[in-house]
């Protein structure tokens, strides 16, 4: 698999896992005392995904440094799966 490829798939998985986790957090059904925090949530992950996903698909799209382009589109996760650990232990 070429890198452009491979970094247009990634892009596209980081694409829906970021729309999945924004409408979950967006349209929570939580109680008033834990909303804030849900959309909170749902904001940093619009924003990680806008400055990590949206330019890597922009690179990938243009055909412009495919290096940089997969390494961005990977930070997304990586970003999430940190960020998601770190709610962990400081809400356990």
């Amino acid at each position: 698999m070429k890198l452009r490829t491979a970094t247009l798939v990634v892009c596209a998985v980081d694409a829906v896992a970021w729309a999945l986790v924004a409408i979950a957090t967006f349209m929570s059904g939580s109680d008033a005392a834990t909303k804030g925090l849900d959309q909170g949530a749902g904001v940093i992950v619009t924003a990680l995904f806008l400055v990590t996903g949206a330019p890597a698909l922009a690179l990938a799209l243009l055909g412009r440094a495919p290096a940089t382009a997969l390494a961005l589109a990977l930070a997304f996760p990586t970003a999430v799966a940190a960020l998601f650990v770190a709610a962990l232990i400081a809400f356990a």
